[in-house]
């Protein structure tokens, strides 16, 4: 009897492991451009955690160029050069300092035009 209820239990595990991998998808970093607009908004808010904006910086974005061009942009923000950082932490838990928020209110200006450019369509 004990042999039926593992073997039933295991079947179980076994086929809903099945099915999450057979219809699961692979986790994948797809942010749209809206969502990188509020990003770089809630980073001149400082409103943002540093792990989310290291997760922007740090993966490539490659299923929009403009969304990559934005995120090299910010790299070069923050980049180092030739062995000294080009921006420093600013006040009050900022990201970047004053000069730094000022090219990031540049880019994200630059992204809210993108937004505003782009097409809209409906799916029938």
């Amino acid at each position: 009897m004990e042999f039926i209820v593992v073997f039933i239990v295991s079947l179980f595990v076994l086929l809903g492991v099945a099915l999450a991998l057979a219809f699961g998808k692979a986790p994948t970093y797809r942010p749209s451009r809206d969502d990188v607009l509020k990003l770089l908004v809630d980073v001149m808010e400082i409103n943002v955690t540093v792990e989310r904006w290291e997760m922007f910086l740090s993966i490539p974005i490659s299923h929009d160029p403009e969304l990559e061009s934005v995120r090299c942009q910010c790299l070069e923000l923050v980049g180092i050069d030739k062995g000294h950082q080009l921006m420093t932490e600013g006040l009050d838990g900022a990201l970047l300092n004053k000069e730094g928020m000022e090219k990031l209110r540049v880019i994200a200006s630059s992204l809210n035009k993108v937004i505003q450019a782009e097409p809209s369509s409906t799916l029938f």
